[in-house]
């Protein structure tokens, strides 16, 4: 329901006032009907042109009133009637739910400046008491005579003066409120009360209360002028129950009354000074108003007219008061205006009468504000009353009367709808239309529990028509499963992502596959070459049979099945039955079964191992047992008619590796797998190649080399056999050396050597700690060499070359990245889930050379954001990097982030999360460029394709076909075909018999010019389902190298797929350069990339998510060609490390004095000014350490193990530091009577004292006098020992000093007519992060693993979402390699076709070694790349082995890293004052303390002119008072503070000191 319409605008002439009646003025306004005619005034004076043009004006408005003479007259207008012709309306419509509003404007000098609504008592009450008092009336009305009503009134009052906006109803909002804007609610006054009344009586209060806090002052025209625009609103709520539905819908209208300032004009008022001020913001924000009227009313008649302007702008915010005006004018309001005019002022009538008649022409658009469900439901049972009568009369008085045999359908009834129209429908139709609305109708009302069981009936249901259809759903697996019970269909499909969605039961019988249009079919099927009855499944006893029909294509591991000859099928095998359904056969209990028997035969073969037999073939490395996958099976039926080029070239490969395993015995393969898994487990120790001299080497060698192993320790095996089966003794039996368990000893012997092994491993022990404090000593003086001098130039080359290498070789570091971020990559995921965010992150590898490439028709290339300052995903990286992947579903673009920005947009995720329950979030909080980039890419990287370069140097044109490989499923998606024409080509890459081939040189000399054509086109294998646009690029670099000046992109144009298809995609490009000696390295020995970018559709975001789920949910064996035993079942994952030791946060407060030697031989503390040691020159002194922290046990240090003074430098007036010579770098003193000292409110103070001698330093310095404007710096380093430690805590801060003269005073009376303090001390604080230590080996690589760390909110990524682990390492090295080889097949196989059949040529011994180092190269580079991360639990007898070794050595065990940072002074005091804190809560002692606030410490001293003595952190701590404290110990006003590391009680003077500090404390907590 809707009200639309014009406002409704009345005159009102008032009488005369006695002013005008004492000038004598006549009336101008006379009034017939709804017409108000304005006469000119008589002209007192000669005529003027200006006065001659005036005439009378007339004007309409809907209703004209007579106020201005006497009462008995019949015309005159009172209050009572303007009520009855705009107050009975406005209740009306306010009870109907409308938002209704009146507008009073002008001068009434007799009734107050409010007009027309204001006279709240007496016999001519105003507009407003009588329709409050009516209000209330039917409002009481109503209530009693229906119980299922129920009515709330509240209002408010505001006034606008001097454009601020003041509460007039609550006398804490004295400031200027703030006008905000909802995009529903509309304009509002933020913080505005709204007071509840029951009644009339308390309204008129509340009304009254307000007039007499409104702003009022007197000018000429008025005596009690009003100086503001006033509006007071009422609101009124209506709820009715429904007890049918049993919902309550409310309906809420705003009854606003406006009371306006009237225009002044300053010749008229005699304003001046503030009333000047005032006047002029009353004429502006009423010229806005004029402004705004003469839009709206424009526009509505533009709209009547169907006209629509651009330019119809209407200025709403240029002043407070249309603002907040913006509904009532022309929104969701009714609205009135009652202009009051004067009967003898010309000008002011006239602007008045000419506002009114602008305003009438404005139409508003009023709605019914009600509860849209209440409405519906309440629509709805009218409609169904409505149907409910027209069915059961059927018919009217003015219908024709039918027999009831007549059949509905051509009985027909004419009722009434809401809207008012008359409609004719068969009483069949209306019977239809009645029982969808009783439906309706039954579903609003369904409660939430009925809801839910329906929902589980249909799942009930649902499961059963699965079961029936042979289909489970298992609630620990992700997708659809097959019952492990009957054998089963499962289809394979060219998308890796569709294969094994079909699952067909063969159940015991006979089942048929055929066509669709066949009824007999169980298996459906569609396609060519699919006859109606085309196959025959037989299952009997378990064994499935195939019969093919007549003229069927069905083929069985590539064979076609002849027709009626049934063929066994056994788990594994492959059916395609016609052109491209491919099916692979389950067997679960053929596979049960042979498990079983597998397993006996290992423990037998196993203990025949032991006497000379060879180990068992691995079931898994049968060629019978392999799952293929749709392309293989494809392969497999050798058509080769329809396969396409890719399967041509796999087909052909396949070829030429059987042929060349069946001519040599062994592959190199096999070699490259048994020396691989050598070189892996010689690297696991230094001893390994030797088990005798590893007297500690357990089981875990013969679990960690490969089946192909030769040197696999058989023996080692049985004892694994035997540990596994009996107790923890068998275990502490492993743990014997190699000789003792292969050679009959003597139990004495056996002990004698285990204790000399532990007395060596004891002293190893030792001798690290001692190395690691000598490292930290060194690091602290500044005194580590790279180059020792005893390296010589080969020795360093080799090292840098290493180290060169080393860098290159980043899996480890990789896999460390990989799973301490884990926990992070989750908590994005669930924020993101919390927020809405249709966007999901997850870990990626990518190749430097690839990395994350933007495309260059992308329209935000080159845009980079304010806050990104970090540098590309790769960017200064060697070899591959961590990055994550950010999958944005709203911008179908999938982009990266290195970790450094994933780690800042976490945290601003964080800090969204964190503010989300703010009321005002949706509008006033933004959320762009936190969850993904603020301008995302229209076109992502799909993926890239390599080809070697070096035939280049050959000069050799040449053409091959590589795959393009997707870094985001690290699998082939599809190939191109790229084409190198040489400028000047040797050869065209075809011999011919007239020309001989010739070896291929390498013909690049550097300053000589290098021209070539580079194509790329032949692209297939991307389908228009995935993307909608592609094109690709190619870098200047990815072909010469990054020496080249400026970098260069080639791109070719983008094929919407749509349109046409991908093979008309080509790139074309001639290139020269300049070579030069970085260029010719970088084509020797590097591949040219092409990189490929698309329009993405919402299908592949999808299956990129559904691939990284498949991946976590079956990841690939982590060490491949390692096989497990049958009877092994994997190991589960031990706790991470995190739970056990996570990172820590400690504060040091360190304060140093130096005390001097007095003249009655006691060492006393020198004076500080300005921070400055004021020492005498001469004297011996001593430095006193004292350091304290507040973490209890958790900090546990012991004593201060080195301490030394260095690097003395000079500053001067201009504050320049200058250095200054010295004869000993550094000076260490010795450390005497240190003590720790523990208190039971968990403060510890470790003190110290030494003596420092000034002159061992040699420098003269610090032997002579300082002139007053310069001081020394000294370093002090100080080394900590700490139990929980690694390596010792350094703290390092620099010493002020100043040297005076030996018979100097201490303390001069200038000092006390100076501002600054004299201290005796000076304070430091020093930051101690503690970081557990880095994996040493992969064996520790399960301590890092956050992946199982709980993540609050998780359970909305559901049970089968986990972050990419290591497997992602592994496939990664398997797309890298697997390019790289197709690559070099492609280049190989360009020159084996020049070279073809050549004639063996004898080799001297200086080539076969270039060949032989050339073949060595290889194997390097092969092997070098393959290492193999595993995370997974210690085997026994590593848990024996660490269990033994922390009993024996437990420095060794693994501890914290110190990272320690000294803090900046702050010298900004928020707070201070004395508060009362609880030192030992054991004997309940207070010490009353002063507390300093300066962020984000808090500061304790003894007294006002002392150094602090404890630091509280206030860093991530909370602040809350205690009234368990007040109640147990009878200290009133406490309080208490949680920080990350203790508790601290205080207590406050009162209550107000209590709130202070508890306000302050909580803000800096907060920052």
């Amino acid at each position: 329901m809707s009200g639309g319409g014009n406002i409704k605008v009345v005159v009102r002439c008032r009488p005369l006032n006695s002013r005008e009646l004492a000038r004598g003025a006549k009336g101008l306004i006379r009034m017939k009907g709804n017409q108000t005619i304005l006469d000119p005034p008589e002209q007192t004076g000669p005529a003027s042109g200006r006065a001659t043009e005036k005439k009378p004006m007339s004007f309409s408005f809907d209703k004209s009133y007579w106020s201005a003479g006497p009462r008995d007259e019949p015309k005159y207008a009172s209050q009572q009637t303007l009520y009855e012709d705009l107050g009975v309306d406005l209740l009306n419509h306010s009870f109907e739910g409308f938002n209704t509003c009146i507008f009073a404007y002008g001068k009434w000098e007799e009734l107050g400046i409010s007009t027309d609504i204001s006279p709240l008592d007496g016999a001519d009450k105003g507009i407003i008491p009588l329709t409050t008092s009516e209000l209330f009336r039917r409002v009481e009305s109503r209530s009693g005579t229906d119980s299922i009503l129920s009515y709330t009134v509240e209002v408010s009052y505001i006034e606008i003066y001097n454009e601020k906006v003041r509460d007039l109803l609550n006398p804490k909002n004295k400031g200027n409120l703030k006008v905000r804007e909802h995009p529903s609610l509309g304009p509002y006054v933020e913080d505005l009360s709204r007071l509840v009344v029951e009644n009339y009586n308390q309204m008129m209060t509340l009304m009254d209360e307000g007039n007499k806090a409104r702003t009022v002052a007197s000018t000429n025209m008025n005596e009690t002028s009003s100086r503001s625009h006033a509006v007071f609103t009422v609101i009124l709520t209506q709820k009715r129950h429904d007890p049918q539905t049993n919902m309550t819908g409310e309906k809420v209208s705003k009854i606003s009354l406006v009371d306006l300032a009237g225009s002044e004009r300053q010749a008229s008022t005699g304003a001046t000074g503030t009333r000047l001020k005032e006047g002029a913001n009353i004429n502006k924000s009423l010229t806005t108003l004029g402004k705004v009227i003469a839009a709206l009313a424009q526009a509505s008649a533009d709209h009547g007219k169907g006209k629509k302007r651009k330019d119809d702008f209407v200025p709403y915010r240029d002043s407070v008061l249309t603002w907040l005006l913006k509904e009532s004018l022309g929104g969701n309001s009714k609205t009135a205006m009652i202009a009051a005019i004067s009967p003898a002022d010309y000008e002011e009538t006239l602007s008045t009468l000419r506002y009114a008649d602008a305003a009438k022409k404005i139409k508003t658009h009023a709605v019914v504000n009600e509860d849209p469900n209440a409405k519906l439901i309440r629509e709805l049972k009218e409609e169904l009353e409505l149907l409910r009568s027209r069915v059961s009369t059927g018919g009217g008085n003015d219908e024709a009367t039918y027999d009831p045999q007549i059949p509905s359908e051509k009985q027909i009834v004419t009722y009434r709808t809401k809207e008012g129209e008359i409609k004719k429908v068969t009483k069949l139709e209306l019977q239809d239309q009645l029982q969808a609305s009783e439906k309706l109708m039954e579903s609003l009302n369904l409660t939430w529990e009925e809801k839910m069981e329906k929902t589980q009936q249909i799942h009930v249901e649902r499961e059963k028509a699965l079961e029936e259809l042979g289909i489970s759903i298992d609630k620990d697996m992700v997708g659809v499963h097959a019952p492990q019970r009957h054998p089963s269909l499962v289809n394979l499909n060219e998308d890796p992502l569709m294969s094994e969605c079909l699952i067909y039961q063969l159940k015991p019988g006979s089942t048929v596959a055929g066509s669709l249009d066949d009824n007999k079919a169980h298996i459906k099927l569609s396609g060519q070459h699919i006859l109606p009855e085309h196959c025959i499944f037989t299952n009997e006893e378990g064994v499935v049979t195939v019969e093919a029909m007549p003229d069927a294509r069905t083929f069985v591991n590539g064979k076609r099945v002849p027709p009626k000859a049934p063929i066994k099928l056994q788990n594994g095998f492959r059916v395609i039955l016609g052109d491209f359904h491919v099916f692979r056969f389950n067997d679960p209990a053929s596979v049960r079964a042979q498990r079983q028997k597998l397993q006996g035969s290992v423990s037998i073969d196993n203990l025949a191992g032991v006497v000379g037999g060879d180990r068992p073939e691995t079931p898994n490395s049968r060629q019978d047992a392999e799952l293929m996958d749709w392309t293989a099976a494809r392969r497999e039926v050798a058509d080769i008619e329809k396969l396409g080029d890719q399967d041509l070239d796999r087909l052909f490969d396949d070829i030429v590796k059987v042929r060349t395993q069946r001519k040599r015995p062994e592959s190199r393969y096999d070699i490259s797998a048994e020396l691989e898994s050598r070189l892996m487990t010689a690297s696991e120790t230094q001893e390994s190649l030797d088990p005798s001299s590893n007297p500690w080497l357990n089981g875990q060698m013969a679990t960690t080399m490969t089946s192909n192993s030769i040197g696999t320790p058989v023996a080692q095996e049985v004892d694994t056999v035997t540990m596994d089966e009996g107790s923890e003794a068998g275990t502490e039996h492993a743990l014997l050396p190699a000789f003792v368990k292969s050679s009959p000893a003597k139990p004495s012997e056996v002990i004698l050597h285990q204790e000399h092994l532990t007395r060596q491993l004891k002293t190893m022990a030792q001798e690290v700690k001692r190395i690691k404090y000598q490292a930290a000593a060194a690091r602290a003086m500044e005194q580590i060499s790279d180059e020792p001098a005893n390296w010589t130039a080969r020795d360093l080359g080799l090292v840098q070359y290493a180290i060169k290498r080393w860098k290159c070789m980043k899996t480890f570091s990789m896999a460390e990245q990989i799973l301490t971020g884990a926990v992070n990559v989750r908590e994005a995921n669930v924020i993101a889930a919390e927020m809405g965010k249709v966007v999901s992150y997850n870990f990626l590898i990518v190749d430097n050379h690839v990395g994350s490439p933007t495309s260059s028709l992308d329209d935000s290339n080159g845009i980079v954001e304010f806050e990104d300052v970090s540098e590309t995903v790769t960017a200064g990286n060697t070899g591959s990097a961590v990055v994550v992947k950010v999958i944005d579903r709203e911008s179908d673009a999938v982009y990266l982030w290195d970790l450094h920005k994933f780690q800042q947009q976490l945290n601003k995720m964080r800090r969204t999360l964190a503010v989300k329950e703010n009321p005002s979030y949706s509008v006033h909080f933004r959320v762009d460029g936190i969850f993904t980039d603020t301008l995302s890419p229209s076109y992502s990287f799909i993926g890239s394709a390599k080809a070697p370069l070096r035939l280049l140097a050959t000069q050799v044109s040449h053409t091959s076909t590589v795959p393009i490989m997707c870094q985001y499923t690290m699998e082939a998606i599809g190939s191109c075909r790229i084409s190198f024409k040489c400028a000047s080509p040797v050869s065209s890459g075809v011999a011919t018999p007239e020309s001989a081939w010739q070896p291929l040189e390498d013909r690049l000399v550097a300053g000589n010019k290098l021209s070539f054509t580079l194509t790329i086109d032949g692209v297939k294998g991307l389908s228009s389902v995935d993307y909608a646009s592609i094109h690709a690029q190619t870098r200047l670099s990815s072909l010469v190298g990054s020496s080249i000046m400026s970098e260069d992109i080639f791109v070719s144009l983008p094929i919407d797929l749509d349109r046409t298809s991908v093979a008309h995609l080509n790139l074309r490009r001639n290139i020269s350069v300049i070579l030069t000696e970085e260029m010719i390295r970088h084509i020797r020995n590097s591949y040219a990339t092409v990189e490929l970018f698309a329009k993405l559709r919402p299908e592949y975001l999808r299956r990129l998510e559904r691939w990284d789920k498949s991946r976590e949910i079956n990841p690939p064996n982590s060490t491949p060609g390692t096989p497990n035993k049958a009877s092994e079942a994997k190991p589960a994952m031990r706790r991470c490390e995190t739970d056990f030791v996570a990172n820590e946060h400690h504060d040091i407060l360190a304060s140093i004095e130096i005390r001097e030697l007095a003249s009655n031989g006691d060492y006393v503390a020198t004076e500080l000014l300005d921070d400055i040691f004021q020492l005498h020159q001469g004297l011996q002194s001593r430095l006193h350490i004292r350091l304290t922290h507040s973490s209890g046990k958790a900090f546990p240090w012991k004593s201060i193990q080195h301490v030394s003074t260095s690097d003395v430098r000079l500053v001067d007036k201009n504050h320049n530091v200058s250095s200054v010579n010295m004869m000993k770098s550094h000076s260490e003193m010795r450390m005497n009577h240190q003590e720790v000292v523990d208190s039971s409110s968990g403060v510890s103070v470790l003190t110290a004292e030494g003596v420092w001698d000034t002159s061992s330093h040699g420098c003269k310095a610090l032997d002579r006098r300082t002139s007053s404007d310069t001081y020394l710096l000294v370093k002090l380093t100080m080394l900590v020992e700490v139990e929980t430690l690694d390596e010792p805590a350094l703290l390092s801060l620099d010493l002020k000093i100043r040297i005076l003269g030996r018979d100097s005073r201490r303390s001069s009376i200038l000092t006390f007519f100076q501002s600054q303090k004299i201290y005796h001390s000076t304070s430091a604080i020093f930051s101690v992060d503690l970081v557990p230590p880095l994996a040493r080996n992969t064996g520790d690589l399960w301590r890092l693993d956050t992946s199982k760390k709980h993540v609050r909110g998780e359970e909305l990524l559901g049970d089968d979402w986990k972050p990419r682990s290591l497997s992602l390492l592994e496939d990664f090295r398997k797309m890298q390699r697997t390019a790289r080889n197709l690559a070099d097949v492609q280049a190989t196989k360009v020159v084996l076709d020049l070279i073809e059949d050549v004639e063996p040529k004898e080799m001297n011994e200086d080539e076969k070694g270039r060949v032989m180092q050339r073949c060595l190269d290889l194997w390097k580079l092969e092997l070098d790349q393959r290492v193999n991360i595993d995370v997974g639990k210690e085997s026994p007898e590593e848990e024996a082995m660490s269990r033994k070794m922390r009993m024996l050595l437990p420095d060794l065990q693994p501890k914290l890293v110190p990272t320690v940072k000294l803090l900046p002074k702050v010298e900004t005091v928020i707070k201070s004052g004395s508060l009362m804190v609880l030192r030992d809560p054991q004997n309940d002692q207070w010490v009353k303390m002063i507390f300093v606030l300066r962020r984000p410490y808090l500061h304790l001293h003894e007294h006002a002119n002392a150094r602090e003595i404890q630091i509280i952190n206030l860093s991530k701590a909370t602040v809350t008072p205690s009234p368990e404290v007040e109640t147990l110990l009878g200290r009133n006003f406490a309080f208490t503070v949680f920080s990350s590391t203790n508790s601290y009680i205080l207590q406050a003077a009162s209550e107000k000191e209590m709130k202070d500090w508890i306000s302050v404390i909580s803000v800096t907590c907060d920052l």
